[in-house]
Order: structure tokens, then C-alpha cells, then sequence
């Protein structure tokens, strides 16, 4: 029997304009509600009665290696030592078209050492304020051209193909050109914000260093919708 489970490889989330690396484990908002109780003494068959009262957003724990030159990592550890509220967003593999945005600050943040493991970090994110998964996708990229001397697009863009190779550029640098009206798109190198794209417009110039792989992760995302996410590691070969 064909089981329509996703595997969660390919998860990632964000803070602010940059991307946490390494992470292992990544958990929803932990929602709640209360309960308020409306039992009288005429409640049928002596059972309490109950309604729906407050909800409560819960809270997101996250798990990793410990990499704090990942900008990612250090946002985190910033906005915990300056008590901030920040925007986060869980985006899960693009072939389930689920995405979460939730505003957070940073409860609590440990590095761990141990024995036989590499360093790792733990933190908890307390959400605040109204958080759903956003539950229907964006349509996506139209067209995606990657632009440098040498450089060949593997596997051919397709809407519904996610993840792509651009090898053999001879050049110093490339560029990006994502199209996809009525989208919000973003350009990430390496985890970091690079730029807001406009769609149909190249990107400004991505720098290469030869047989230093680079991962170019492209954002696509329509008002309301599920961000759908491309990326794409470029390696200059000569």
C-alpha cells in the first residue's frame, strides 16, 4: 500500500532575513487552548460541560549543530540577549506546499558538549499572537535563468522541480532571474538574505569561487499562500 507520508529532509527555518543551518530537529508552535468550565447543576448525567477559551500559541523548540558564524545561529543568539520579537517561518519540503510564519522571541538557548557528539544548540522560540500553517501553496516560479560563461542548468526548470545543479561556470560570477507574477520572491545565498528579487529581473552579481560550491535558495511567495521554495548549488570548475 503506497503511503503518502512526506520525509521531513528539506525542512528549514528562518529568522528575520536569514536561514538557521544545521538543524536536526524542528517542532510546530505547540497550540493549546483552555478550557472554561460551564457545568450547572442541571449538566446532564452528572458530567461537566466545558467550552473553548483562550488559545494559547505554545512554543517551538528547535535542535542542531552549533555553528555560530551561520547567520541564522547568530540572529537567534542576538535576539535572545536583546529580548526581541521576531518574525520566524517554518518552511517544509516544497512537495508538500505547507509553510508556518509565527512571531517569536527566544526563550532559551544552550550550547551542548558531550563525548562522542559533535557541539550541538538547543533553543526554544515562546510564539506570541495568532499563528496557522499556511495551508495551500503558492503557484511557484514560471521561469528560472541562471546566468553565467560555462554554467548548464541540471535538471531543466520545471514548476514542480525543486532542487537544480548550475556546474561548469568558468566565470567570477552569475546571476539569477526568477519569474512568477504576483509572488514575493527572495534570494538567499548560503543562508543569508542577498536581495528581494523582481520578478523577470536578473539578480545583481553572486560571486564564485572555484570548487566552492554555493546554494542559491530562491523564495516564492503569494499573499496568503505557502512559500514554495528552488534552490540551486552553482560550483565554478575553472
Amino acid at each position: 500500500m503506497t503511503k503518502a507520508a512526506t520525509r521531513s529532509i528539506g525542512t528549514q527555518l528562518r529568522i528575520g532575513l536569514n536561514g538557521i543551518s544545521d538543524l536536526s530537529s524542528i517542532s510546530s508552535p505547540s497550540m493549546t487552548t483552555e478550557e472554561i468550565d460551564v457545568t450547572t447543576l442541571d449538566s446532564q448525567g452528572g458530567f461537566r460541560e466545558f467550552i473553548a477559551g483562550f488559545s494559547d500559541p505554545g512554543e517551538v523548540s528547535i535542535s542542531g549543530f552549533f555553528v555560530p558564524g551561520n547567520p541564522g545561529q547568530a540572529a537567534l543568539m542576538t535576539a535572545f540577549m536583546n529580548k526581541t520579537i521576531e518574525e520566524f517561518e517554518i518552511l517544509y519540503p516544497p512537495e508538500l506546499g505547507v509553510s508556518w510564519a509565527f512571531d517569536a522571541y527566544v526563550s532559551a538557548f544552550q550550547v551542548t558538549s558531550e563525548t562522542e557528539s559533535a557541539i550541538g544548540f538547543e533553543a526554544t522560540l515562546r510564539v506570541t499572537g495568532y499563528s496557522a500553517p499556511a495551508m495551500s501553496p503558492s503557484a511557484g516560479l514560471s521561469a528560472l535563468v541562471v546566468t553565467g560563461t560555462g554554467g548548464s542548468l541540471s535538471p531543466s526548470f520545471s514548476n514542480g522541480v525543486y532542487y537544480y545543479t548550475f556546474d561548469g561556470v568558468t566565470a567570477t560570477s552569475i546571476t539569477v532571474t526568477a519569474t512568477a507574477a504576483n509572488h514575493h520572491l527572495s534570494l538567499y545565498v548560503d543562508g543569508a538574505k542577498h536581495e528581494e528579487l523582481e520578478s523577470g529581473v536578473a539578480s545583481s552579481a553572486i560571486t564564485l569561487t572555484k570548487d566552492v560550491g554555493k546554494k542559491l535558495t530562491i523564495l516564492a511567495r503569494e499573499a496568503g499562500k505557502a512559500t514554495v521554495m528552488y534552490e540551486i548549488v552553482a560550483v565554478k570548475t575553472a
